[in-house]
């Protein structure tokens, strides 16, 4: 073995948009269902037009809420739970023809892989199964921040990824934020590559979930 390539998660592999855009329609349909006096259509609207207007989502969706006389009905911190936790719908979460391809010409070379992502365990997990890159990527080469204790301002998970794969003479990480995805790659001896970056991706003032 010769060559090991670890890839960031979000807005490098898929488009953090379309996990949020999947949040939003999860829910729209759960408030709709418990108020049908809103319609899930508005809310979906109302939320997304605040995404790509960078405002606030949940700000939005208060607005709403207190158009329709529920904002003392719904509790936002569920609201936000439902968000973080739902499973990203495939439909709308589902990884790009071009991403898919160059992951199975990677498995086919027998090219070892890595997955390093920042974030909860629940939301990445359910974005790892729902996009397929079970497929891909073994669980024990999946580095969730949540799940090791570590996040990439920490050198840690790609330590063990080096740990793992001794016998390797390169490493690369492909990530989309320079400053936070690069630092302790570069400084260990790893090769970095910039993907393309996504329209309104998160590091480009895009909101947080």
């Amino acid at each position: 073995m010769t060559k090991v390539i670890a890839f960031d998660l979000d807005d490098t592999l898929i488009p953090e948009v379309l996990f949020l855009r999947s949040g939003i329609h999860h829910i729209a349909d759960y408030i709709s269902e418990r108020y049908p006096k809103l319609p899930s259509l508005r809310i979906v609207y109302a939320m997304e037009m605040a995404l790509l207007t960078h405002r606030n989502h949940y700000s939005a969706l208060e607005s709403l809420l207190e158009e329709f006389s529920l904002r003392e009905a719904i509790n936002m911190k569920d609201i936000v739970s439902e968000f973080r936790n739902h499973a990203p719908d495939p439909s709308i979460y589902h990884l790009s023809p071009s991403v898919a391809d160059a992951l199975t010409n990677l498995k086919q070379k027998n090219i070892k892989t890595a997955l390093i992502t920042d974030g909860r365990s629940i939301t990445q997990r359910n974005k790892i199964k729902a996009a397929g890159l079970y497929s891909f990527f073994d669980d024990s080469d999946i580095y969730i921040s949540e799940e090791t204790g570590h996040d990439k301002y920490d050198p840690d998970n790609f330590l063990s990824v080096m740990k793992k794969f001794a016998g390797a003479n390169e490493f690369y990480y492909v990530g989309d934020n320079p400053p936070k995805d690069f630092l302790h790659p570069e400084k260990l001896g790893w090769k970095t590559r910039l993907v393309h970056p996504f329209p309104l991706a998160i590091h480009q003032g895009f909101p947080k979930l």
